[in-house]
């Protein structure tokens, strides 16, 4: 057996993985073994974050079009008592349920093809967003359909309603200021022409159906006096009633005279011969008179007809009579009509509304479009957050496989 020396005898030190002159690596990785790994991450940021927001910002400076914008506030207002309104101030509620339903047809009509038919007609719509003036990105497409034409017309109009205050706003972008003011006052002009053409329609059906009411009692009197003056044209009587008045004023007063001379003869009688010429020629009278009222009474009441096929008195009283009741309910009925017809344009007008406009359009002196600094911030923000995450999930999918 050999017995080692000293230096012999001494353990040998073995360097352990990581390790240079026995002190242990606590820092990165060799840079051989993650270079590759982080040009595939560094491209990766500059596809999907730089090289995008660079594009942007070289569109956005050098070749986007600014975009004025022009517009107005209004709220639709009745005529009615303004009773709700104070009940609205107090709970900042619209109380004008009609005038609500109004402006949603006019958030409606904004973006409608009416509108942008009419504007077409006023302005030059589609020449002015086919311009030069715009940008390649933001310009619409030379004889683009009138569909098309909508669509852009609705990326280029704004509006809003506060259904709590009852006020709608609306902004029109152009390329040009005094274009966008121009747009702004004919789009005002044709929301106060639809308020306008909506309060009508409204009080033509409020009061239709009065005016019709109206009609039918005015063809119902019409009638009636037809008749009347047909009846004075065959009778030819203008007033038989009169007539009859006049015949029984006539009747009463032969009736006095009769009276009067039997009186006479009776006192004569007592003093005179029956056979005196005084007492008979009083006696003659009598008998004529007797002869006459019984010739009017006859007039009045027998069925005989003369020559021109007039009816008695009392037949032509008593079909007059029925003409004249009739014409008194046609006239009331035609009066009652006439009062229903004015209390429901009254109550119209009441509910009449209009346009009340707090904000008119005027021409901007600053493009408020396209927001540069702010755009290219948010694509910026927003590239790196969806690059973030990518690159998040990439490295989890690859520890998930290892």
């Amino acid at each position: 057996m050999s017995i080692a020396t000293g230096e012999e005898a001494k353990p040998k030190l073995v360097p352990l993985p990581g390790t240079v002159g026995g002190v242990l690596l606590t820092g990165r990785t060799p840079a051989s073994r993650l270079r590759p790994r982080h040009r595939i991450l560094f491209a990766s940021f500059v596809i999907c974050v730089l090289l995008p927001a660079f594009l942007s910002a070289v569109y956005y400076v050098a070749f986007a079009s600014d975009r004025y914008v022009a517009g107005a506030g209004f709220a639709i207002r009745s005529t009615e008592a303004t009773g709700t309104d104070m009940i609205g101030a107090i709970t900042g509620l619209s109380t004008a349920h009609s005038t609500t339903s109004d402006a949603y047809i006019l958030l409606k009509y904004l973006g409608s093809r009416d509108i942008v038919e009419r504007l077409s007609q006023d302005f030059p719509l589609q020449e002015h967003y086919s311009s030069e003036e715009a940008d390649w990105l933001m310009r619409l497409d030379e004889g683009s359909s009138i569909e098309n034409l909508v669509n852009y017309w609705n990326r280029r109009i704004h509006a809003n309603y506060n259904s709590a205050s009852g006020i709608v706003t609306f902004e029109v972008e152009a390329f040009d200021p005094v274009a966008a003011e121009r747009l702004a006052s004919l789009v005002l002009a044709y929301c106060r022409d639809m308020v306008n053409h909506l309060s009508g329609e409204a009080r033509r059906d409020a009061v239709a159906f009065s005016a019709a009411e109206v009609e039918r009692a005015e063809g119902r009197l019409k009638t009636v006096l037809e008749a009347i003056r047909q009846f004075r044209e065959t009778e030819q009587s203008l007033d038989p009633a009169g007539s009859a008045r006049i015949r029984l004023e006539l009747v009463g007063g032969l009736e006095r005279q009769l009276a009067d001379l039997r009186a006479r003869i009776s006192a004569l009688q007592a003093s005179l011969d029956k056979d005196a010429p005084s007492l008979r020629s009083l006696t003659r009278q009598a008998e004529a008179l007797e002869q006459q009222i019984a010739r009017e009474r006859a007039g009045m009441t027998a069925h005989t007809a003369d020559a021109a096929g007039s009816a008695t008195l009392s037949n032509q009283l008593a079909v007059y009579e029925t003409l004249e009741v009739e014409r008194s309910f046609a006239q009331q009925y035609y009066a009652s009509a006439l009062s229903s017809l004015e209390t429901a344009r009254i109550n119209a007008d009441r509910h009449q509304r209009y346009l009340a406009v707090y904000s008119a359009p005027v021409v901007p002196e600053q493009a408020a479009y396209p927001r540069r600094v702010l755009n290219i911030l948010l694509l910026a923000a927003g590239l790196t957050l969806v690059w973030a995450i990518g690159a998040l999930i990439g490295y989890a999918v690859r520890d998930h496989l290892r």
